[in-house]
């Protein structure tokens, strides 16, 4: 029953409108990162081209030229503004990154353990928690991830974590051995159960709605900024502006891709757990599936 409840509540969390992104969000991470920067950086280039020409066609030259020496005093500072903002960000999106990949290392790991240390249960417990927890890294590589790609995740996974806490739980040990057993079982299981669960969270959690405002008019003032310098050379000023949006854009993606760490194609992958079933299966085709701890 508690399995049960388990699984409707995930199916649930899974429904909430706020769970899922919306399709433009997934669209945009359907995007290969290497496609997505290289299509960000053109527009963007060639909005804020089309915005200087437009700005220097209608102004006169000279009046750009007067105010260089201002100017570049005032784009120094708001700048260093920016890029302050704008790096911190992206600092605590890369940790953000890191965790991501720490925990996945962790559930895995933790998940192989569960399975050494059933060892010293008796034979049907062992096979029981045995079996979870193949079949737990199985989903993980097979249903979890390619839902976790859209902002989701599988409620079965939950369900048969549940069932081997369960099981491992009410076993009554006979002996020092299985009681020894069973309390490190438990341990690798609860580890497994909160690395997911923070894993999930993660996987909810990224830039703020208004932050991106912030960082999208911050980079907007800093572009248009460079449209008011006056050089004799147009063709010059238009790749130093160039520069400035391609160094922007590209910062301003890897954040975007890092935010996620399970969504993105760059993100974390599932290849812990893939390790993970290719281990257990050499452990179960070597021989060794009645080891000693």
């Amino acid at each position: 029953m508690g399995c049960d409840r388990t699984v409707n509540a995930e199916c649930a969390l899974c429904l909430l409108p706020g769970s899922r992104e919306g399709s433009v969000m997934t669209l945009l991470y359907s995007i290969p990162a290497a496609l997505l920067l290289l299509l960000a950086v053109i527009i963007a280039i060639v909005a804020a081209g089309g915005g200087q020409i437009y700005v220097h066609q209608h102004f006169s030259s000279q009046d750009f030229v007067a105010h260089n020496e201002v100017g570049g005093i005032i784009i120094a500072v708001v700048g260093t503004l920016y890029a302050v903002v704008l790096g911190f960000l992206t600092i605590v999106a890369w940790q953000h990154f890191l965790e991501a990949r720490d925990i996945t290392v962790a559930e895995s790991d933790a998940d192989i353990d569960a399975w050494h240390t059933a060892v010293g249960l008796p034979p049907a417990v062992c096979k029981r928690v045995r079996s979870d927890m193949l079949n737990y890294a199985k989903i993980m590589v097979d249903r979890e991830w390619p839902e976790m790609r859209h902002g989701g995740l599988d409620a079965r996974a939950a369900a048969v974590a549940m069932d081997a806490i369960d099981v491992a739980g009410r076993l009554v040990p006979a002996n020092m051995g299985e009681s020894n057993a069973q309390i490190a079982t438990l341990q690798q299981l609860s580890l497994i159960h909160d690395a997911r669960q923070r894993r999930v969270a993660i996987n909810a959690s990224g830039v703020s709605w208004f932050e991106w405002l912030v960082l999208l008019i911050g980079a907007t003032c800093v572009i248009c900024f460079c449209w008011l310098f006056g050089l004799r050379n147009p063709r010059t000023q238009l790749l130093m502006t160039s520069t400035v949006v391609t160094v922007i854009v590209s910062i301003l993606v890897l954040l975007f891709e890092l935010q996620y760490p399970f969504r993105s194609d760059v993100g974390v992958g599932p290849d812990a757990w893939v390790r993970a079933v290719q281990h257990i299966h050499q452990m179960e085709s070597s021989g060794q599936m009645g080891m000693k701890m």
